[in-house]
């Protein structure tokens, strides 16, 4: 009998404002995109310009897919199973808010970085390759 394989999907932002892109630290010291966990009856898009709402306060229009990947992260609570991670290149519309400094999570630290800072951060492969696709 089939059995599904059950995973979170995370849906991230690409987005830049003037020419930096934002990224988050999470809590194992990587960077990565903002984003967040796909709402139930949510469709990916809506999380993309949600996260980036509440995230770095920046209202977006979501363009296209720039990646997917089922990646596993060891020792996490949700996803040592693994979970989906997708990306959307967003069109930066304007800035609405503030960036986030506490989060879901706890404390939030995000920052915009320049194309030529990307290789030399502490995140996924995949992540840098889905930046320099959307650039």
């Amino acid at each position: 009998m089939y059995k599904p394989y059950l995973v979170p999907i995370s849906v991230k932002c690409i987005v830049f404002e003037d020419n930096r892109v934002w990224l988050r630290r999470n809590e194992r010291n990587e960077w990565e995109l903002p984003g967040g966990k796909l709402d139930e009856g949510e469709q990916p898009k809506e999380t993309a310009q949600r996260e980036a709402l509440e995230e770095i306060g920046v209202e977006v229009a979501t363009k296209n897919i720039i990646g997917a990947k089922l990646y596993t992260i060891s020792k996490s609570s949700d996803e040592d199973r693994g979970v989906f991670v997708m990306a959307y290149h967003c069109k930066f519309i304007r800035r609405v808010g503030e960036v986030e400094h506490i989060g879901e999570a706890g404390p939030a630290e995000f920052q915009a970085f320049s194309i030529d800072e990307i290789d030399e951060l502490n995140m996924p492969d995949f992540y840098k390759e889905w930046i320099i696709n959307a650039r």
